[in-house]
Parts: C-alpha cells; structure tokens; sequence
C-alpha cells in the first residue's frame, strides 16, 4: 500500500476491494450505509456492519463487526451480536481489529473473513432459519414454562438466582468428566423455568457437540424450547457442527 494512504482509506480499500466481493458470493448486497452488508430471505435480512471506533484518526483507524438479524416488513432487529462474541476457545484473538496509515489492509481483512465465514455466517443463518420474529401468538412450544414477573428482584429471588448460576457453573466445571453432572445439565435444560440458565447451558453444549447426548438435546431445544434465544443458540451450535463456510480474500 501507498505510504501517504491515511487508515482511512484504507478501511475504505479494505470493505470495498475485499470484504465486499467476498460476501457478495455468498449472496450479501450493499446495506443501507456504506458500512453495512445485507443478506435478504423474503420476509427476513441478517446483517454484517463494520462499526469504526469514535477515537479513529488519519493514522489510525480501530474496528469491530455487528451481525444483525431483521424482519424487513418493520425493519425491527429482533437479533443481534458481535462477531467477537462468537468465537470458540482459542480462535479469537481480539475483539476489534486495526488499520494503521500506510499499511497493508489483507492480514485484518483475512481474519474478518476468515472468521465470519467459521462463525458469523453461520450464526447469521441460524437467526435466519426459524426467526421466531414476530411472535406468533398461536405457537404451542413443547417445552413452556412460567412466566417470570419482571421488575426488581426481592432478596431471596436474587438469592434463589445466584444459586442456581452458582449450581450450574459447578455441573458445568465437571461435567467433562462426571457423567451425572453432564446429565444434570441435559435435565435442566429441558427443566430450568429460567430462559437465561437455559442459555447458559445451550452455550455450554455448544461446544461439545461432538458428544451424541449434546446433539441430541441441541435439536430438542432448537425444535422445542419457547425461549427465541435459547433456539437460536441450539440452531446455531448444530450449524458449527455441520460444516463451515470458507470466507477468502478475492485475488
């Protein structure tokens, strides 16, 4: 790269020389700004934004990326995370990514594609695959469960909460190598009135979706759980298990 680019232009020569083709072959358009990539089903888009840091200047210009998912009758984003979010032990350096004035743009391209097309992609297409947005209201969900009053929390519901984060994050701790612990985690999942434990847990499954337990009780709750997120997480999990696009800079 030229010496007197400024970062700038090279966020710009980053998006539009490498980021767009390459999501254009997976059938992403240009979004409502310049920064931002929409794939559209018929009733529904994800999302990819490019999100430049407030602090960035000609010298140096500090990045991160937002994955959307919107029903496009209303435009109302029922789904959303970053990129960083997503990533799996150890495959994620860094939650942001730097341009600097004069250097090159592949190496921060590379690790955005590289990454969106192991995790971002297929997240996307899990918030694609079964919205759940708008709500439907006929929708009978195998698993439901009471609804829990919102506004503050008394003392002993905050301590009935803790408690049972607490006897999770121990279940989990050990279930690699105590079978009742896994199995205690599996019953929760399809027990647990609280959607947020039961996201907890989905998320920790995520990544042992090589056990044939784990698989089995992620496409219950991607079929069964009345929970929007805990679904998605299902979906998603399964999605990594399958496969993984391949995301390359264009030559």
């Amino acid at each position: 790269m030229d010496t007197g680019t400024t970062a700038q232009d090279a966020y710009r020569l980053m998006l539009t020389q490498h980021i767009a083709p390459a999501l254009r072959d997976l059938g992403f358009r240009r979004g409502p700004s310049s920064n931002a990539f929409r794939y559209e089903t018929t009733t529904h888009a994800g999302e990819v934004r490019f999100i430049k840091s407030m602090g960035s200047t000609r010298q140096r210009v500090n990045f991160w990326v937002m994955l959307y998912a919107t029903y496009l009758k209303t435009e109302w984003v029922y789904w959303d995370t970053t990129l960083s979010s997503l990533d799996l032990p150890g495959d994620l350096e860094r939650g942001s990514w730097t341009l600097q004035a004069g250097g090159p743009v592949e190496p921060a391209a590379s690790s955005v594609l590289r990454l969106f097309g192991s995790y971002g992609w297929p997240a996307i297409q899990a918030a694609l695959d079964n919205p759940g947005y708008p709500p439907d209201r006929s929708a009978r969900w195998a698993r439901t469960f009471p609804k829990r009053p919102r506004g503050p929390r008394f003392d002993d519901e905050a301590e009935a909460d803790q408690q049972r984060y607490d006897a999770v994050r121990e279940e989990e701790q050990h279930a690699d190598r105590d079978p009742d612990a896994f199995q205690a985690l599996l019953t929760r999942l399809e027990t647990e009135p609280d959607p947020g434990t039961r996201s907890q847990i989905a998320w920790f499954l995520l990544r042992r979706t090589h056990d044939r337990r784990a698989r089995h009780a992620l496409i219950a709750a991607a079929a069964e759980d009345e929970n929007i997120r805990v679904r998605w997480i299902a979906r998603y999990a399964l999605r990594l298990a399958s496969s993984r696009t391949p995301v390359t800079l264009k030559e």
